[in-house]
């Protein structure tokens, strides 16, 4: 084994004994650098990454690439080194990520949840979300709760389906935080939920989704991982099924039947790795449940949507090639749609397109294996990574006073979205799911 694999064996040993309390991230920095040259980014693939070392929020693939990565303060002088030998460009975007993992309250006790009533200004425990999700069940005769299985430690992959006319609506599926640390999408996903469910007469356009779509909505599919980042490590990215004798977890998506391929585009073969593709497709249970419950009711479904954080980014297929799908058009016309509805509330720049060209190449994603299997739209959402009445850049941590206003401008281009899907078409109901 490499050195660079053995001491990153050795970190992940000592933080799983020693994780009695969370992580600390004091004085780490994290800096966007961008790639002009083919040194640099060769430089950049072979710095050491994981926990207690360099993090990259996104990997670095290509020339013209722009990538945040997370420097620990023990490391600063080495990376300063590199910087110069190799005049890459960087940018101070976080001065102290403790600064921000410190508002989100990730060790608030669950004692003082369980006083609460269930809102948006917080992020809370799997238990207190599925209690939400069956109290939903409970008030409104239009709610099913789903149980897609379950985790590798145990959880319930747990969705709600509204559905306000049987038989006689096209179907959406929303899938969010399948990878652990983006906690803002199941906050997200839960607020759109409790719109679509209360939305009066008042609001037209939410009711219209509400009375005219069969939503199926699964808030949190990686439990297991988003328990691990809330009390461990907070940006641990993965699920936690073992791998080999000491390496935990699977990046989720990169572990679908699409275009699979050890160490392939945007994955890697190192099973310590973050992006981790698993040691063949659909090894998680994780993924491989959700998929079986997605072909089960294949023939309700038109469209698919995964909610992801945090690059200001709507994406369609495909992410293995740069030749586009045959629906490119249409697609683009559909997310040109909602990206202009999202930035019409707060200001949000988003920029669209296909996954291959619009953030990097990548393979066995969860949108690419939909729209392959069944053929409808799969949408991937990278929701806001900036505070756009302060400036703020947090990432992947967003404060919770970021879940408002990230969710309701998310739910008007959802708005725009359908329309503009209905109107090329893509909300016929099928024959077979009336």
């Amino acid at each position: 084994m490499k050195f660079r694999e053995c001491s990153l064996v050795f970190l992940v040993v000592v933080l799983a004994v020693i994780s009695a309390e969370p992580y600390r991230f004091d004085d780490f920095k994290v800096f966007r650098v961008k790639i002009e040259a083919k040194e640099q980014l060769e430089t950049l693939k072979s710095l050491k990454t994981g926990p207690n070392s360099y993090e990259y929020f996104d990997e670095p693939q290509q020339i013209g690439q722009e990538v945040d990565v997370l420097v620990p303060p023990f490391l600063q002088s080495d990376f300063d080194a590199m910087i110069r030998k190799t005049n890459i460009k960087i940018k101070l975007m976080i001065q102290n990520m403790q600064d921000l993992i410190d508002k989100e309250r990730p060790d608030k006790p669950y004692s003082q949840q369980e006083d609460e009533e269930f809102g948006w200004t917080d992020y809370y425990d799997t238990q207190t979300i599925h209690e939400w999700l069956y109290s939903m069940e409970e008030l409104y005769d239009e709610v099913t709760i789903i149980k897609a299985g379950t985790t590798y430690e145990g959880r319930d992959i747990l969705g709600v389906n509204i559905n306000r006319n049987p038989g006689q609506n096209p179907g959406i599926f929303i899938e969010s935080q399948i990878h652990a640390r983006e906690w803002i999408t199941s906050a997200s996903a839960t607020w759109i939920i409790n719109q679509l469910l209360t939305a009066t007469d008042a609001q037209p356009e939410i009711k219209n989704l509400a009375d005219n779509i069969n939503w199926y909505i699964f808030p949190l599919i990686n439990a297991d991982g988003y328990e691990y980042s809330r009390n461990y490590y907070r940006l641990w990215r993965k699920t936690r099924s073992k791998q080999g004798f000491i390496c935990q977890g699977v990046d989720p998506n990169r572990n679908w039947d699409v275009y699979w391929e050890t160490g392939g585009i945007g994955a890697f073969d190192n099973m310590c790795e973050e992006k981790f593709a698993g040691p063949e497709a659909f090894s998680e249970i994780e993924t491989k449940s959700l998929s079986e419950y997605i072909l089960s009711i294949g023939d309700n479904l038109n469209f698919y949507i995964a909610f992801h954080s945090a690059n200001n980014m709507l994406l369609f297929p495909w992410g293995h090639t740069p030749n586009p799908s045959p629906y490119y058009p249409q697609f683009m016309e559909i997310a040109e749609a909602a990206v202009s509805a999202l930035h019409a509330r707060y200001g949000t720049n988003y920029t669209y397109g296909p996954v291959y060209s619009t953030i990097y190449p990548t393979t066995g994603i969860s949108a690419d294996w939909v729209h392959y299997s069944l053929g409808i739209p799969g949408f991937t959402y990278e929701f806001r990574n900036v505070d756009t009445e302060t400036g703020e850049f947090y990432g992947y941590v967003a404060p919770p006073d970021q879940i408002l206003p990230n969710a309701e401008e998310v739910l008007d281009s959802l708005i725009a979205l359908v329309e503009k899907a209905r109107e090329l078409g893509y909300m016929t109901v099928k024959k077979s799911g009336i």
